[in-house]
């Protein structure tokens, strides 16, 4: 009877241990975290050495108010869909060639549409 509950706790705590490894580094939130939150805020407003990003997907670049120092090319025509940002998070200077960010892009498609994910849910209108 003990020997059985040990191992079935034993097979919980790796079940845990196995869900929280997948997770660590990998939640959307924790994702975004890492590759953006040190420019970006997603609190409506809160514009900090980049712009505050809620509510971005969807609506066209270069238009957070309160936000002014813009890329000049992120001042054209673009639309923060998901192709866009997709490829904005993969190499900036392929949607704006002057873009101020200074971030190497992020190569893993998977952390990407987690990013995209994590913008499109929070403040979508």
């Amino acid at each position: 009877m003990i020997r059985s509950i040990t191992l079935a706790s034993l097979v919980i705590a790796m079940m845990y241990t196995t869900a929280a490894a997948q997770d660590a580094g990998g939640s959307a939130q924790i994702v975004f975290n890492t590759y953006c939150r040190q420019c970006h805020s997603m609190r409506e407003g809160d514009n900090r050495l980049g712009p505050s990003l809620h509510g971005i997907f969807g609506e066209e670049a270069g238009q957070v108010k309160g936000y002014a120092n813009y890329s000049g090319s992120l001042q054209q025509n673009i639309t923060w869909d998901e192709a866009t940002l997709d490829k904005f998070l993969t190499d900036a200077t392929s949607i704006a060639p002057n873009t101020n960010m200074i971030y190497p892009g992020v190569a893993d498609a998977a952390k990407r549409k987690k990013i995209i994910d994590f913008l499109k849910s929070n403040g979508a209108q």
